[in-house]
C-alpha cells in the first residue's frame, strides 16, 4: 500500500499547465495550481476509499515501485515534466521525472515503457478528479431580464457562476438563464463575451 503519491507537472515554453498534487493513502488531498490551471493557489479536499484503492491497483499493475525511467530515442524541445513519486508503507520511495518530449520511435509494448508512463500519470490524474482544477469545462450562458433592458453572454462552468458574474454587476433582479453551448475558445476561467445595457 502506498502512504503518499505527489504528481507535478511543470512549465513549457507555453502554457502548459502548472501545479502539483499529493494524495495519502488516508484520502487527504492538496492541490496547488501555480499557472495556466482554471484553479490557482491551494486547495484540500478527501477522496474516497474506493479511489484510494483504484489508485494502490493501479501503482502495483504498473509495478511502480520498480519502475526506471528510460528516456526513449526520439527527443523533443521545449515540453514539460511530469514528476510522480510514490512513498510506501514500508518507507521505500521512488520518484520518477518523465520530461514529456522524451519518446519511443517504435512501438514498445514493455509494461514500463513511456508510451504507458505517460498512461499511468493520466490515469492517477483521473482517478484524483483533477481534470476540473486542471482545465474546467465552460459553458455559454445567456442571462437576460425578461424585458431584455440587460442582457449578457457570459462563459462560465455552470448556470450558478453565470448569474453570480450577472448579478454582482447589475444587481439582484428577475434574471432568466439559457445555456447555450459549450465555450470552444479554450479559455481558463469565466469570462463576459458580450453585453448589453
Amino acid at each position: 500500500m502506498f502512504q503518499k503519491l505527489y504528481l507535478e507537472r511543470t512549465g513549457c515554453y507555453g502554457t502548459c499547465p502548472i501545479f502539483y498534487v499529493e494524495v495519502y493513502s488516508d484520502g487527504t488531498l492538496n492541490w496547488n495550481g501555480e499557472m495556466f490551471v482554471s484553479h490557482i493557489g491551494k486547495k484540500s479536499f478527501t477522496i474516497s476509499e474506493k479511489k484510494i484503492q483504484k489508485l494502490n491497483d493501479l501503482i502495483e499493475s504498473f509495478d511502480y515501485r520498480h519502475y526506471t525511467y528510460e528516456p526513449g530515442d526520439l527527443f523533443a524541445t521545449d515540453h514539460p515534466h511530469c514528476i510522480t513519486r510514490v512513498e510506501f508503507e514500508d518507507g521505500f520511495v521512488n520518484e520518477v521525472d518523465h520530461y514529456l518530449g522524451n519518446q519511443d520511435s517504435f512501438v514498445n509494448e514493455s509494461k514500463h515503457s513511456i508510451a504507458n508512463l505517460e498512461k499511468f500519470e493520466n490515469k492517477v490524474e483521473q482517478i484524483l478528479g483533477i481534470r476540473q482544477l486542471i482545465k474546467q469545462t465552460l459553458y455559454i450562458y445567456h442571462v437576460y431580464t425578461e424585458d431584455k433592458e440587460v442582457e449578457s453572454v457570459v462563459s462560465a462552468p455552470n448556470q450558478e457562476k453565470a448569474l453570480e458574474m450577472v448579478v454582482e454587476k447589475y444587481g439582484d433582479r428577475d434574471w432568466w438563464v439559457r445555456r447555450i453551448g459549450r465555450d470552444t475558445t479554450g479559455a481558463l476561467w469565466s469570462y463576459v463575451v458580450i453585453e448589453k445595457n
